[in-house]
C-alpha cells in the first residue's frame, strides 16, 4: 500500500512538473494590426516623400547633396511561395524641379504575417515591425541581410557598417505623437535600428571615425512619416602623403509630405 502511494503521489509531482513547464504567456495582439502602421495594404494608396540625400565618394571629391521626391503606390498583391498574402509596391521617383514627372524607380515587397511584418526593399529584406508592440522590445529587423551589404559602393571597415545582420532594432515613443515635415501625428511609434559612432564629433582629424544610425518612426492608418539614416566612415589623411582626410557613406532622411 505504501509503494502505491509513493508511486500515485510521484506520478502526481511528474504531472505537475509537466503542466508548470508547459505553461505559455500568451500575448494577446492588439485591434490594430500592424498593417495599419507600417502602410495601408490596399491596392491605389500611396505616400509622397521628400529625400534629402547626402553621399560621400571618391576621397571626398565626389561629395552629393541631392533633393527629391518619391512616392510609394501600392499596385498589386500575390500569394508567395508560404501562403502568404504580399503586396507590390512601386517605388516612383522625381526630381524637385519636376514633381510631375514621376518615373518608376523599383518595386518592393510588402509581406504580413501574424508576428511581424516584411519588407523588400532594393533587394534587400528587412522586417519592419514586430509584435509585441511595446517600448523596450526587441527583434532583429536585419537577419535576412546579407553580410556587408553595401561594399559594392562603400568598402565600410566598421563593425555597424559592415555587419547589418546584427543590428537590434528597438521600439521607442509606442502611441505617441511625432512631428514631420510640420505636421503633427498623435500615434506613432519610433523604430531605432542602430546608434553608434567612434571618434564623432571628429576632434582629432588624424584618427579613424565613423557614425552609424538608422530611425524609422510610423503613424498609425499612415505608415512611414520619417526615416533618418546614416552610415558613414572617415578616413583620415596618410602621412608624408598629399591625399587629405575623407568620408565615404550616405546620410538620407525620407520626410512624409501626403498621402491617400
Amino acid at each position: 500500500m505504501m509503494k502505491n502511494i509513493r508511486l500515485a503521489g510521484a506520478i502526481s509531482l511528474l504531472t505537475l512538473t509537466t503542466i508548470i513547464s508547459c505553461k505559455r504567456t500568451l500575448y494577446n495582439h492588439p485591434d490594430d494590426s500592424l498593417t495599419h502602421y507600417f502602410l495601408p495594404l490596399e491596392v491605389g494608396k500611396y505616400a509622397i516623400y521628400q529625400v534629402d540625400s547626402l553621399n560621400f565618394y571618391y576621397y571626398g571629391q565626389l561629395d552629393t547633396l541631392t533633393h527629391y521626391f518619391v512616392k510609394d503606390s501600392v499596385e498589386g498583391s500575390f500569394v508567395d511561395n508560404l501562403g502568404h498574402t504580399s503586396w507590390t509596391v512601386v517605388r516612383y521617383i522625381t526630381p524637385i524641379s519636376d514633381p510631375e514627372g514621376w518615373a518608376p524607380s523599383e518595386t518592393n515587397v510588402v509581406t504580413p504575417s501574424t508576428s511581424s511584418i516584411g519588407f523588400t526593399e532594393n533587394n534587400l529584406r528587412f522586417i519592419k515591425l514586430a509584435y509585441p508592440m511595446a517600448n523596450g522590445g526587441t527583434w532583429n529587423g536585419n537577419s535576412y541581410l546579407p553580410n556587408a551589404p553595401y561594399q559594392d559602393i562603400f568598402k565600410f571597415t566598421a563593425p555597424s557598417n559592415v555587419n547589418l545582420n546584427q543590428w537590434v532594432y528597438t521600439y521607442q515613443n509606442v502611441n505617441a505623437p511625432f512631428t514631420a515635415g510640420g505636421t503633427t501625428y498623435d500615434s506613432t511609434v519610433t523604430i531605432l535600428q542602430e546608434d553608434d559612432s567612434a571618434n564623432v564629433p571628429i576632434v582629432i582629424d588624424t584618427a579613424f571615425a565613423s557614425r552609424t544610425y538608422w530611425s524609422e518612426t510610423y503613424a498609425k492608418n499612415i505608415g512611414l512619416v520619417y526615416r533618418h539614416s546614416i552610415l558613414w566612415e572617415y578616413q583620415p589623411p596618410v602621412p608624408n602623403s598629399t591625399q587629405g582626410g575623407y568620408k565615404i557613406g550616405f546620410e538620407v532622411t525620407f520626410t512624409l509630405l501626403r498621402h491617400n
